[in-house]
């Protein structure tokens, strides 16, 4: 069924590069140029591979639902006008919202546990909203659902900046296929469930994963193909040689201020590219240091009150008892 259909890839967000792991198995299966997803809205501004992805009808969120819901109803109807035999699309969604960390798993297990849900040990819990509305746009275009499964085996999951220092990696990506005719569309609570159920099954395999070294289910190895080593040393002699000949030049003529600008130029946009991958991250810091500030705030204000109303020595006393201690420090803290 493969490139015969368009399909929907559920996929588990084990690190920050699984995704490019993603690519490079879709481009050995000839099945690249259809790749499309829902990806958060800072990626657009990344330096042509962001480019690509918009001129590509890729879905940008910005995780907030009274915006997104129009977005993603648009471009849905987009996705669901193209014919899947002459441009079968993967649709790639990653529904856990963010990838997987140590602390986002304890607050996805806390999340499970106040609901009565049994916890999840190797993905998050997933947001449903945006899958819900992909499935019931979609519709009838889709010829099927992909279980899709990412597995690093031993315990080093890559990161961008050690594919940057050379440092190779292996990966397991499990498939399992689903019918359109098994895939709930058009009952919201059905949708959810069927999606809830999926990473269900994916916590499942990532524990096998993790006791055998391998899913279960015949491998399949994908060898590498000639035509990518030769489209590389293409770009290598177009961009990568001329640029560090250019280099050179300026070093010899000893044009710094010209050197010292297009350097500058490649930190900043490292940096910026930095940010905008962290972005998630971020935001998430964002919000937690703002409410330490509104709880500041108000407990500054309380203090105060007391002050006016019962001295400063009674004040005192009271913010050093052991009751008023430990909700004290982490709010001082967060005013330095």
């Amino acid at each position: 069924h493969m490139n015969q259909e368009h399909t929907l890839c559920i996929c588990n967000h084990s690190g920050e590069v699984d995704w490019l792991m993603g690519y490079t198995l879709l481009e050995r299966i000839n099945g690249l140029t259809g790749c499309k997803g829902l990806i958060k809205q800072e990626a657009k501004y990344l330096p042509v591979v962001g480019w690509l992805m918009w001129f590509s009808d890729y879905l940008f969120v910005s995780r907030s639902w009274k915006k997104d819901q129009s977005t993603i109803a648009k471009t849905c109807k987009v996705w669901a006008g193209y014919l899947p035999l002459h441009s079968p699309n993967y649709y790639v969604l990653y529904a856990e919202g963010t990838r997987f960390t140590a602390a986002k798993h304890a607050a996805s297990v806390k999340f499970c546990s106040e609901r009565g849900i049994e916890p999840f040990q190797h993905v998050l819990y997933p947001r449903t909203k945006g899958a819900i509305e992909v499935i019931s746009q979609l519709g009838g275009s889709l010829g099927s659902v992909q279980n899709v499964v990412y597995a690093f085996p031993g315990s080093n999951t890559p990161t961008i900046k050690t594919m940057l220092a050379g440092q190779s990696t292996d990966i397991d990506i499990y498939f399992r296929r689903i019918g359109a005719d098994e895939v709930p569309s058009t009952d919201p609570a059905e949708i959810s469930e069927f999606i809830v159920q999926q990473y269900r099954t994916k916590d499942e395999l990532l524990d096998y994963h993790k006791t055998h070294g391998k899913f279960p289910g015949p491998t399949v190895p994908l060898p590498r193909k000639i035509r990518s080593l030769v489209i590389f040393y293409i770009w290598a002699l177009v961009t990568v040689i001329p640029g560090n000949g250019f280099m050179v030049w300026l070093m010899v003529n000893e044009c710094y201020k010209m050197l010292a600008l297009i350097t500058l130029v490649y930190v900043i946009g490292g940096v910026v590219a930095n940010k905008i991958i962290s972005a998630a991250v971020m935001s998430k810091a964002f919000v937690l240091r703002y409410i330490n500030y509104r709880e500041a705030r108000l407990q500054f204000q309380v203090y105060r009150s007391l002050k006016h109303s019962l001295g400063k020595f009674a004040v005192k006393n009271f913010m050093t008892m052991p009751e008023i201690l430990p909700h004290r420090i982490p709010i001082l803290t967060s005013f330095f």
